[in-house]
């Protein structure tokens, strides 16, 4: 998509005047949550060292306001809409919960590891039927070696029983044939490639970024599922219902986290959502879809909402309390969240 596009040569207007860099001071966090980040650093590294005891370390972060720093996908990811789900991972006084294991995050692994997979895999078709046979034999296999996480799939929607669950045998169909397209998309490549195209070799993928926390206030090491310095972009795989907007924020991140280590001259451009659908949106209808992949630059406009919901986040985690129920009528995710049943608990109420 990117070799049919080139973006950087077509739209290289859009990201020439980019200033929010990461090693830009103005994208740098305020004191105040660096102070209480480097609080917590100490606080960690005092407890390791045996120099306090866990409890007077639990003591210690209340007294203190200590707050963690926190990851890419803590200040991208918008599941809950007032971040109740944030606070109770990372809140400074968080109350002790047990999450639910959910169908999402199992399959969101699922399609991770099957897309890794695929892209170390071999070119060796001649033609669809050989194309379909051999992508069959590596699902299978695929399926085998992943049979723990597709029980557990089963499972849960056996037990919650709910349309928003998923479906696990759909989605299986799903990853085989989305697993035919990318090799008949990597022989296609293998045959229309030239000098200067962007080819698998130059993906990296689970690359460890090193940011400095106390600066761009996004954890060590920050790790996109894939990126591609030499062509200045970085990229996120995604799962769920339908594409969201704030998806494109994790990109942003990882590229402020990059330019931050790396210094000036070594800036990412572009951002690379490859979005899988896993659930269906309704429960009358099972279409056979395949993965969308949405290229877009990293802009200021996105570099600047990245940074206010980085901001906004280290806001919602400093409070001794955490945000309210959403509003009645924004409880959809509810039903399918890890902390649906502490919620429950505390009185919402569900249709």
């Amino acid at each position: 998509m990117w070799n049919l596009s080139r973006p950087d040569q077509e739209m290289a207007n859009i990201v020439q005047d980019i200033k929010l860099r990461g090693y830009d001071p103005e994208t740098f966090l305020t004191g105040e949550f660096a102070r209480k980040i480097k609080l917590k650093l100490e606080l960690d590294e005092d407890r390791q060292e045996g120099k306090i005891s866990d409890e007077e370390y639990k003591k210690e972060l209340k007294t203190l306001g200590a707050i963690p720093p926190l990851s890419v996908s803590n200040i991208a990811d918008r599941y809950c809409p007032t971040r109740r789900d944030l606070y109770f991972a990372k809140g400074a006084n968080r109350p002790d919960i047990k999450e639910r294991t959910t169908w999402g995050r199992i399959a969101g692994n699922v399609v991770e590891t099957y897309l890794s997979k695929i892209l170390g895999e071999p070119i060796e078709f001649d033609h669809y039927s050989s194309l379909k046979t051999k992508s069959k034999e590596f699902c299978e296999d695929f399926m085998e070696s992943c049979s723990r996480n597709i029980n557990r799939l089963k499972e849960i929607e056996e037990t919650e029983k709910e349309i928003e669950i998923g479906d696990t045998e759909w989605f299986l169909k799903l990853i085989s044939n989305n697993g035919r397209a990318e090799f008949g998309l990597k022989l296609l490549h293998s045959f229309l490639k030239e000098n200067g195209s962007l080819d698998i070799n130059n993906v990296k993928l689970c690359f460890e970024i090193w940011p400095n926390i106390l600066q761009i206030g996004i954890n060590s090491p920050a790790i996109p599922d894939f990126i591609i310095p030499q062509f200045g972009i970085v990229g996120d795989i995604k799962t769920g219902v339908q594409f969201k907007p704030h998806y494109q924020l994790t990109c942003a991140g990882y590229a402020l986290a990059y330019e931050n280590q790396y210094g000036k001259n070594n800036d990412i451009n572009w951002g690379v959502i490859y979005f899988f659908p896993t659930r269906n949106p309704s429960a009358y209808v099972r279409p056979l879809t395949f993965a969308q992949i949405y290229i877009f630059p990293i802009d200021d406009n996105l570099r600047r909402w990245f940074l206010h919901s980085r901001d906004d986040a280290y806001r919602i985690i400093s409070k001794t309390e955490p945000p309210s129920f959403p509003d009645e009528r924004r409880r959809d995710h509810c039903h399918s969240c890890r902390f649906k049943e502490y919620c429950i608990e505390k009185g919402l109420r569900l249709r």
